[in-house]
């Protein structure tokens, strides 16, 4: 296993009680990042009410981590930032107040993905935000290339509509916006076919494509019933080969401007010599599958890295497991992440970032029981120092009745 360094700040808030994650992991060239947040060490909530205010403290903590690790915002590739829809917040508005509080950056910036959430983890925090970062192994700066897209919405300056670093490829979040209209306006599979379109082009100008694509994250505005996201899954799922990259994809309730329905960030990775690189695809016996047929593989390997798609308390049959029980839900997940690292002769300890989304209902922030039930059961399964984590809640998930899914990132 390549060996690992555990950034832990000294004066970073933690968890009551501790738990084993860690703020950041470093793997070669990878960190990857614990979802930050606005608090102070006796985890009070810096800048109550205030969007902007969060959006810098989160940053802060996040240079702090970076610097801990030897990084340096320039060094990012990849952020993702969740904060609670209001109607003063929008895309644009967010976006910028992360730039001005990263400051001037070397070269171009990393690929920015940008979620409105119904609430997170607890009443208080409005914003949260993990990231991906590469630097050499000796410590040298990585060369990067941008792509971009001038007919198309996407995150302002200094960030990239899309990077890429060595073999490894990030977009930010596609939407079907482009700068005159909303492309397929309330129709989430027409703009399933915009956004993929959009992601292939992006993959293109860095030397790849998107049957390069390892991991896909959607979100969709849907009511959350098995049938209403199959269509757009299909026309989705058609852009690539079988066997697919590994998936995650989660419900929202609405987006803004009105009529858009879909984000779409991918990671893909494509060989310095510009040939396709070898994978190796797990999908173990007796798992979960989808309602309808997908390309998608519940766990993929390319090079040092294994990424997991979305795991949920689903039977093999694709009905929900353990109704109204967040707890065994989350054990139930958490068993299949286990059997998929297995699959390929791994473990928890191979883990450097998991990511969970859990549903609330229609009291997202009413009750910390929710959270901190389903992060014990999470963490019970890692030992210290343990991995990078984001945990964020959603008012439902895809399937009726589903509470939580949970993806990982691992290194060998």
């Amino acid at each position: 296993m390549l060996p690992r360094t555990y950034i832990n700040p000294p004066d970073h808030w933690v968890t009551d009680p501790p738990l084993p994650y860690s703020q950041a992991v470093r793997c070669g060239e990878m960190l990857f990042t614990t979802g930050q947040m606005a608090l102070d060490n006796t985890l009070k909530v810096i800048a109550p009410g205030d969007l902007n205010g969060q959006i810098d403290a989160a940053i802060k903590d996040l240079i702090g981590v970076l610097d801990a690790a030897g990084m340096s915002p320039s060094d990012l590739v990849q952020m993702r930032a969740f904060y609670v829809d209001e109607p003063a917040a929008t895309f644009d508005s967010v976006a910028n107040q992360i730039a001005k509080a990263l400051g001037p950056l070397a070269g171009p910036g990393p690929a920015l993905t940008v979620a409105p959430v119904q609430a997170m983890m607890s009443p208080g925090p409005l914003f949260e935000i993990e990231a991906i970062a590469m630097r050499g192994q000796n410590g040298e700066t990585l060369a990067r290339t941008a792509a971009w897209d001038p007919n198309w919405v996407g995150p302002p300056a200094p960030f990239s509509h899309a990077i890429r670093v060595g073999e490894m490829c990030f977009t930010s979040g596609v939407t079907a916006q482009r700068h005159s209209a909303i492309e397929a306006p309330g129709d989430l599979t027409g703009q399933s076919h915009a956004v993929l379109r959009r992601i292939d082009a992006l993959l293109r100008q860095l030397g790849a494509d998107i049957n390069d694509t390892v991991k896909t994250n959607l979100f969709n505005v849907e009511a959350g019933v098995a049938q209403d996201w199959a269509a757009p899954a299909l026309a989705r799922a058609s852009y690539y080969r079988e066997p697919g990259p590994a998936a995650t994809g989660l419900s929202l309730q609405s987006l803004r401007p009105e009529g858009l329905m879909i984000i779409n960030d991918v990671v893909a990775m494509r060989g310095h010599d510009g040939a396709r690189l070898p994978r190796t695809h797990v999908w173990p016996d007796n798992h979960w599958d989808w309602t309808v047929h997908l390309p998608y593989r519940h766990g993929i390997r390319c090079g040092d890295l294994i990424f997991l798609g979305g795991q949920v308390p689903l039977n093999p049959d694709a009905s929900v497991a353990h109704k109204g029980d967040l707890k065994a839900q989350t054990n139930m997940a958490m068993e299949y992440i286990r059997r998929v690292l297995a699959e390929m002769n791994l473990d928890f300890g191979h883990v450097l970032r998991i990511n969970t989304f859990y549903a609330t209902g229609d009291q997202p922030d009413s009750d910390e029981r929710i959270w901190k039930e389903n992060l014990h059961a999470r963490f019970a399964h890692f030992a210290p120092p343990g991995p990078a984590t984001t945990g964020i809640p959603m008012p439902y998930l895809a399937y009726e009745d589903m509470n939580i899914e949970i993806d990982i990132i691992a290194m060998v």
